[in-house]
């Protein structure tokens, strides 16, 4: 009767912790009292207040008042003199010494002619500056984009690997106390307590692990968006871009090759590499300018009395430099533009294999996000399963244990795909130049 009794008090202790652990696993947080985090807003803020682009923005304020400034060659230009001061003239010899309290303005005004082009390609190579700053605005946008999206998503895969790993840590511990219980009753062994707090010492250690991962993750995201959302849980997943690429990967290299923001940004570079050999060559003819002078002088000069000069005439110029270093400076920079264009090609190569990388690393994402989301919810058919034949008898405690940890296994594994199929999704688009805010879409529910 005691066997029985003892049996029994085991038995319901076990129903018991098997309720309880049932119920662990299958309570879901409320969360309709969570407020979502507004993913879009806190971008539109990101892509203002980002240092990086704030100094961009003094960038093209510089670069268009620089075009302002080279446009100075097409104008007249007026110089204004003036003088006052004592003259004491000493003679030797017969006369006087003259004494006097001289004046003197003079008007200048200097108006080009031609300068065969200087000028002009002056003022281009100066809007090419402006367009080149715009486009590298751009660029720079596009990858904080990006990067802030990356710091969104890791946040998420890092919160769920938590999740799993805490509701794994709450499992493994009530099975241990369940073995506990029973070995107390006198039904239970030692060993199997043993297995059960060595599998519960590995899945705190996994704890860690993911809460590690997800300590980094915040670091980044602070640093992209400025603060941290108070619940995690307000964070949703974004959708998948697919139905904004393309079909396959050619055509997704061509929009690459004419819309990606680096390559955008680098051609204007080779542009002005271009207008700078026009500028050398420029510089080697001569300058014509017209001149008006006006003055008036009072008791200027030694010249008792007043006096007024006006003078109308052509200026013409031709600075030859006999090293004919003027020859050298066209030369260096056809030179200078063949290397920026060599650069440039380089940097079209790397980034279209950054996209075949990407889009190869696309389908591989989506194949394994498939397949190891249906490992996940197989490992959890399996853990239920082996449980309850646990219960009835027909699985060691080892089998639930490692049932355990193929599902922590399973879902980090999942959710991990999830992301870097998104991931890989967005950075495709961020190649092509297609990225913006308004491609990226939450998941109402997930």
């Amino acid at each position: 009767m005691l066997w029985v009794s003892c049996s029994m008090e085991k038995l319901y202790i076990y129903i018991l912790s098997l309720v309880m652990l049932a119920f662990n696993i299958n309570a879901q947080e409320k969360s309709d009292d969570i407020i979502p985090y507004n993913l879009n807003a806190a971008l539109k803020i990101v892509l203002n207040n980002h240092k990086t682009i704030l100094a961009t923005k003094n960038d093209i304020k510089a670069a268009e008042l620089r075009v302002k400034q080279s446009k100075g060659g097409y104008y007249p230009s007026l110089d204004v003199t003036a003088n006052w001061g004592h003259e004491n003239i000493i003679k030797y010899g017969p006369g006087n010494n003259t004494q006097l309290t001289a004046r003197d303005a003079t008007a200048k005004l200097t108006q080009t002619i031609t300068d065969f082009g200087l000028t002009k390609s002056t003022v281009k190579t100066s809007k090419l500056s402006l367009k080149q700053t715009q486009a590298t605005e751009n660029q720079i946008k596009n990858d904080i984009l990006l990067r802030a999206i990356t710091a969104y998503l890791r946040v998420i895969q890092s919160r769920e690997s938590v999740r799993y790993a805490i509701q794994s840590v709450a499992n493994i511990k009530k099975q241990t106390e369940l073995e506990d219980a029973a070995v107390s009753a006198g039904g239970g062994l030692t060993s199997d307590v043993l297995q059960a707090k060595t599998q519960l010492a590995g899945a705190q250690a996994r704890l860690i692990q993911f809460e590690g991962v997800l300590a980094s993750s915040k670091h980044e995201f602070e640093y992209m968006f400025g603060s941290f959302p108070e619940n995690l849980n307000s964070l949703s997943l974004l959708k998948p871009v697919f139905e904004k690429l393309p079909e396959t990967i050619d055509e997704a290299e061509k929009s690459t090759i004419e819309n990606n923001p680096t390559l955008l940004a680098a051609r204007i570079t080779e542009d002005i590499g271009k207008e700078a050999i026009n500028t050398a060559k420029s510089s080697l003819y001569p300058t014509l300018k017209g001149i008006i002078s006006h003055s008036e002088k009072q008791d200027f000069g030694g010249i008792v009395g007043f006096k007024r000069e006006t003078s109308a005439k052509l200026d013409f110029a031709y600075p030859l430099n006999l090293s004919l270093s003027e020859y050298a400076g066209k030369d260096a920079a056809v030179e200078s533009y063949l290397a920026t264009s060599t650069r440039i090609k380089d940097q079209e190569d790397m980034i279209k294999q950054m996209l075949r990388t990407t889009w190869d690393g696309l389908k591989t994402a989506q194949q394994n996000a498939q397949f190891l989301t249906n490992q996940a919810r197989i490992s959890g058919e399996f853990l239920e399963l082996a449980r309850q034949e646990r219960q009835a008898g027909n699985r060691t405690l080892l089998d639930v244990l490692g049932g355990e940890t193929a599902l922590i296994n399973a879902q980090a594994d999942a959710i991990a795909a999830k992301i870097e199929v998104l991931i890989n999704s967005y950075t495709l688009l961020s190649l092509m130049g297609g990225l913006s805010l308004e491609s990226i879409e939450i998941v109402e529910k997930e």
